[in-house]
């Protein structure tokens, strides 16, 4: 029997470990995706108690709190509705950290069990199981070390050797504080990205208002689709004078079906004058913008991301209680690869079809989006393909498949259906920041399959090629095509 969580976790052979820990190991983290705040990052500010910095803003535990019975008082009852933290005092984070504690012991299976025990173990040396008979001394040793600054937000970032990370920003956002860690030079690079998801909601009762916000800090008066375009494209420029180099958006329903500027327009002319907006003229008018944003994006040289398949908001009750983002999302279930082949066809007969890494949320949908982006990689230029990946190409485990047999699993349909050498690595997408030793988590797990190759005859034992391509995966790959 195996010791838990130890220095050979996950990894099975003798090749594993030696890619693992000659290779994989060492290499910093480019994390490309994740919602963590500029703001907190430059003023370096306390994560507070071990509640507060497990329990604040992480989705992934409240959901599996309400699971195990655990009241939502002990869950969300600390949010306001913004989303903000009100401080109920230490007396009630223990509660709330016992609550969890209790949950955790019985949460075998689930990913939180081993991302909960990796975090303890690589920020604050804690290397027996978490249980209600030691919480309490887990919760005084990590609080103590949570009060040094050492263990303020930068320094965690440090500990696990963030090189860059990209946080989640709307297109009206200031990014003040991006351009404050620029100009400080701040080691770690913290760098927007341009997720304009706010503009695809036209349908939303507040969209005017912020089509109104938009016109104020682009400078630009925006009357038709043509001015909302532009004022976008100065926005964009903006975010890439502060370091953006990746851009996202959220696809949940139908998105694309063919449509023109003049479709948009109209549509977009009825919104600003708060009128009803169908379903299909929505979707007449997000096909078109997701269109020429694509289009921007090529022409600008950033990364689209498309995540698509998440049901959002599922419970009105909670909803109406708690706001969003506190784990009311799940699976969609719809077809979506005829739409996705339109859209990026439409780009690509258009101008320029930008790097592009899409997820999906549904496993059910792993190799038709894996084969759906191979159809897309035939343009690149001959000095472009000394770089070595895909224009378009698989994004990692993404939310509800982020746990080992959907990672195994991605990388897996990756292998099989492109160049496995070629990808771009693993992301947290998280609030947290302690949740970095999940590229720990990955990389075990890559290193596991390649191993497991190699042990069967199926690839060479040539670690030299084998070292340099999990070296790739692992960070250098994300850095090439983010950056160059």
């Amino acid at each position: 029997m195996k010791k838990f969580l130890d220095k050979d976790f996950i990894l099975e052979t003798a090749t594993a470990k030696k890619l693992f820990h000659n290779f994989a190991e060492k290499m910093p983290i480019f994390d490309f995706h994740n919602h963590l705040s500029a703001k907190e990052i430059y003023e370096n500010q306390t994560l507070g108690n071990l509640a507060n910095a497990w329990l604040d803003h992480d989705h992934y535990k409240w959901r599996a709190m309400r699971a195990f019975g655990v009241s939502e008082e002990l869950i969300t009852g600390h949010l306001n509705m913004d989303g903000s933290v009100n401080d109920l005092g230490i007396d009630h984070d223990y509660k709330r950290f016992l609550a969890f504690v209790k949950t955790l012991q019985n949460c075998i299976g689930n990913p939180l069990y081993h991302w909960s025990h990796l975090e303890l173990q690589r920020y604050f040396g804690i290397k027996d199981p978490l249980t209600t008979e030691n919480a309490k001394e887990v919760w005084d040793k990590c609080n103590a070390l949570l009060a040094q600054k050492d263990f303020f937000v930068q320094g965690l970032l440090k500990k696990q050797n963030v090189k860059t990370l990209c946080t989640t920003d709307d297109p009206i956002d200031s990014l003040e504080y991006h351009k404050k860690l620029k100009e400080e030079n701040c080691p770690i690079e913290v760098r927007p990205s341009f997720r304009p998801d706010n503009i695809y909601a036209i349908s939303n009762k507040d969209f005017s208002a912020y089509v109104e916000k938009l016109a104020n800090v682009s400078g630009v008066e925006i009357n038709n689709i043509d001015d909302l375009l532009k004022a976008l494209e100065i926005r964009l420029d903006y975010f890439i004078t502060c370091g953006c180099l990746v851009t996202d958006s959220s696809l949940e329903n139908d998105f694309y079906v063919e449509s023109c500027r003049d479709c948009a327009n109209e549509v977009f002319k009825k919104a600003l004058k708060k009128s009803e907006i169908s379903t299909e003229e929505e979707l007449k008018y997000k096909s078109y913008m997701l269109t020429q944003l694509g289009l921007l994006y090529g022409k600008k040289n950033l990364v689209m991301q498309i995540h698509i398949g998440a049901l959002r908001d599922n419970s009105k009750v909670l909803l109406a209680r708690r706001g969003k983002n506190v784990g009311n999302d799940s699976l969609a279930d719809f077809n979506f690869a005829p739409q996705l082949s339109a859209l990026l066809t439409k780009i690509e007969e258009s101008g320029t079809l930008p790097k592009t890494i899409l997820y999906n949320l549904n496993p059910k949908d792993n190799e038709a989006l894996a084969t759906m982006c191979g159809n897309f990689n035939s343009l690149y230029n001959s000095s472009d393909f000394e770089t070595g990946f895909a224009k378009v190409q698989f994004g990692p485990a993404w939310w509800f498949n982020d746990h080992k047999d959907g990672i195994e699993e991605q990388i897996r349909v990756f292998a099989r259906t492109s160049v496995l050498g070629g990808f771009v690595g693993m992301l947290t997408d998280s609030r947290s920041y302690l949740s970095f030793p999940r590229h720990e988590y990955f990389r075990r797990i890559l290193c596991n399959f390649i191993s497991g190759l190699v042990e069967n005859g199926e690839y060479p034992n040539d670690m030299k090629t084998l070292g340099a391509m999990v070296e790739k995966i692992s960070y250098y790959n994300a850095e090439k095509i983010m950056k160059n």
